[in-house]
């Protein structure tokens, strides 16, 4: 089946990426997956922290890069650099549910700092989710999509706004017994320096985050700007965008709580999609350590977004970047 344009979502992507302004954190992160058989991946998960220095480069202040390998969406191989013994513990498990209770479980230290680790593997979940869209990519492009089976399609309403049960998406899928494909905009550049990446290869997907920090106008607060893209590399070599938020807002220095915060939408599938951002404005009020477990918990059904709910977790990440503000 063609791809489906008339109940397609905002098609408006970020540009460029901002400047790094002087004394201003940056944390980025960029998840790459490429298919390495039926049934195979190879995964590539970088992320950095680094501190604005003007016309100079920035200053790195820290970098990580994990390789993996997962058979059926299973860790069977993993290593890291810098070398950390410890993500042997993960070989065996699935990336998908209850993966990220096995990280806090194995790995306490990280989940708490807010590391650049945990970041890595609490995103890897949404990441593994979303590179299924290579695979139904990939049966468009050579014919061989799969009718779904009776009923699927009423059993996913009500997982988020794009899935509500009257969504057209879902609609489109009970009249075809096929869940429709989306082909988002070209991806402009954006910049990667912090911790150079490899190419994506034809059929990889990459989950870009960044998330920039710094002093704002008073002492009692810091300014917060974050970045979300979920994109696609055809087999032609032409990048398209697939989600895409942008997130902005102030924090409490004293309190660390979200003191204001407004999403905007870039680009995302379905035209009903949007209806999930004004409940960004929940997190308001929110300390910036306990983002991770209320979104969890409280943001759920149709009024929000798989994907904006993992942007807002992600903001827990603030608590190391004001370590690492408070430390300089």
């Amino acid at each position: 089946m063609p791809f489906v344009s008339d109940i397609a979502g905002p098609q408006q992507p970020v540009e460029s990426s901002p400047p790094l302004v002087t004394g201003a954190l940056r944390r980025t992160s960029t998840i790459d997956t490429h298919p390495a058989g039926d049934d195979d991946s190879v995964v590539d998960l970088r992320a950095s922290d680094v501190v604005g220095r003007g016309s100079a480069a920035a200053r790195v202040l820290g970098r990580l890069a994990i390789r993996a390998h997962l058979a059926n969406r299973v860790v069977d191989d993993i290593s890291a650099v810098p070398h950390d013994d410890r993500l042997s513990r993960l070989v065996g498990h699935r990336v998908g549910p209850g993966f990220r209770s096995a990280v806090g479980e194995r790995l306490p230290d990280e989940v708490r700092r807010a590391s650049l680790l945990h970041l890595l593997l609490d995103d890897w979940v949404g990441a593994a989710l979303v590179s299924g869209y290579a695979l139904q990519r990939r049966a468009v492009d050579l014919g061989t999509e799969q009718k779904l089976p009776d009923g699927t399609a009423d059993r996913m309403g009500g997982i988020c706004a794009g899935f509500a049960p009257d969504a057209s998406m879902v609609s489109f899928a009970r009249r075809h017994n096929m869940i429709p494909t989306a082909r988002g905009p070209v991806a402009p550049p954006l910049d990667l320096s912090a911790h150079p990446v490899e190419p994506l290869r034809a059929n990889g997907m990459r989950r870009y985050r960044r998330l920039d920090l710094r002093q704002g106008a008073d002492n009692g607060s810091a300014d917060f700007d974050a970045h979300f893209r979920d994109s696609h590399m055809d087999r032609d070599g032409v990048e398209t965008v697939l989600h895409e938020y942008t997130v902005v807002g102030s924090v409490d220095t004293s309190t660390r709580r979200i003191a204001s915060i407004s999403a905007d939408v870039r680009v995302l599938p379905w035209q009903e999609c949007p209806g999930a951002i004004a409940s960004a404005r929940r997190a308001q009020d929110m300390t910036v350590a306990e983002l991770r477990s209320r979104v969890r918990s409280e943001f759920v059904g149709t009024s929000t977004c798989t994907h904006l709910n993992d942007t807002l977790r992600a903001l827990g990440d603030l608590d190391a970047l004001f370590e690492l503000l408070r430390a300089r």
